[in-house]
């Protein structure tokens, strides 16, 4: 079976540039905090940085089109004064140490979208984790559709518990291609050249081989993190214009120490909190008690022993409600954040359990997808940073 990977130019920048204003966090963190994505325009300055070649997720409703065209300006202008330097095959090793003081290793490479679905029926050798939410991806892509470049923060997991394909580089790299700190308080990351495709290629191989032999199917990669940044990506694809059939994205093993599965908070706005917070209590029982903030109060809400099991309630409950009796969601990572944000707004909390990461996979297979965001890789400043870029047009 053909892998669904290509090795191709991905493009970095330039060794003048000022690497610490350079990367900013994924786009879809802080999207309740727009004070954050502030506070980055104000550090950055007029230093070339990824911040003018993204859309931060908290401004989707704000001058959206504006916002479109100035992304797309801003890319041809980093093109046109030659920001960007080249790096023939795609394969960067990541050595990410985290806030915490974790360090989790990763590879970004080129991934075929036509070998991947977030359909479980499907069996791709690429798969979402969790359902995809049909609606967020028309406004995703508005803004890539006519982008020169992409710049990723998917993160897809692969089961390798023999340590096989990302591991060993460590010992085949020398100097990095990038080091620096990460604003926002995300710590620190460096990047190095992996040369040798033929090495990678073939352990790749052998994981898929030994993938399909455990689960009676073939299965490669697992979305990690960004399903719905991929499924914009396969939207775009158009036959004509043959980059648009791949995406860069960073490979990392769930085996991995320095990797951390965190629950995804919700916080919730309903036009009345007392009904909401008994028909939740009614809907949601179990003998694992959590923290419901209640704006500056708290409170307790009892789910299932499972953390899986309390994700798909908690979120089946929201969904039903919310659609019958109306308000508004959103996805938090981080209890501290949560706990502030329900305080500022006064907004309703719900601590939500983290699930044991050895379990993805096979959840996967049997299941199809995990409930709608179970499990996040890290807290908000540990999700993936923008580095690497690659031409889509």
């Amino acid at each position: 079976m053909k892998l669904p990977v290509k090795f191709d130019e991905i493009l970095l920048p330039k060794e003048n540039i000022d690497m610490s204003k350079w990367g900013v966090v994924a786009c879809d963190q802080f999207t309740s905090q727009p004070e954050y994505w502030e506070d980055l325009a104000k550090d950055i300055g007029q230093a070339p940085s990824t911040l003018n070649l993204i859309y931060p997720e908290c401004y989707l409703t704000d001058n959206t089109e504006k916002r479109i065209e100035k992304i797309i300006d801003n890319m041809n202008d980093y093109l046109g004064k030659e920001i960007f330097r080249p790096i023939d095959n795609g394969l960067i090793l990541i050595e990410r140490k985290t806030p915490l003081g974790n360090v989790r290793y990763g590879l970004t490479m080129i991934v075929d979208l036509t070998q991947y679905s977030f359909n479980p029926k499907d069996k791709a050798l690429i798969r979402a984790t969790e359902g995809t939410v049909i609606e967020r991806i028309p406004p995703r892509v508005a803004i890539r559709k006519n982008c020169p470049l992409e710049l990723p923060h998917i993160l897809l997991l692969i089961d390798d518990d023999e340590r096989s394909v990302i591991e060993p580089l460590k010992n085949m790299v020398s100097e990095p291609v990038y080091d620096t700190d990460l604003m926002g308080d995300g710590g620190h990351v460096r990047g190095y050249h992996v040369k040798d495709t033929a090495f990678v290629e073939n352990a790749l191989n052998k994981l898929l081989e030994k993938s399909t032999a455990k689960y009676g199917e073939p299965l490669l990669f697992a979305v990690g993190d960004g399903n719905h940044s991929l499924a914009t990506a396969q939207a775009c694809y158009n036959p004509e214009n043959p980059k648009s059939q791949y995406a860069l994205v960073e490979v990392e093993n769930i085996y991995d120490e320095g990797i951390l599965f965190e629950p995804i908070h919700r916080v919730v706005y309903p036009k009345d909190q007392a009904h909401f917070i008994a028909e939740l209590k009614k809907e949601v029982t179990g003998p694992n008690p959590t923290k419901l903030f209640v704006g500056k109060d708290q409170d307790v809400l009892n789910l299932p022993a499972a953390s899986i099991e309390g994700v798909d309630k908690v979120q089946k409950f929201l969904d039903k409600y919310l659609k019958e009796f109306g308000g508004e969601l959103d996805y938090i990572h981080g209890e501290e954040d949560l706990r502030k944000i329900c305080a500022e707004t006064n907004g309703i909390g719900i601590i939500l359990k983290s699930m044991d990461k050895g379990e993805l996979f096979d959840y996967v297979v049997k299941n199809g997808v995990l409930p709608r965001k179970t499990f996040s890789m890290g807290e908000a400043n540990e999700k993936r940073y923008y580095i690497e870029a690659r031409k889509i047009k």
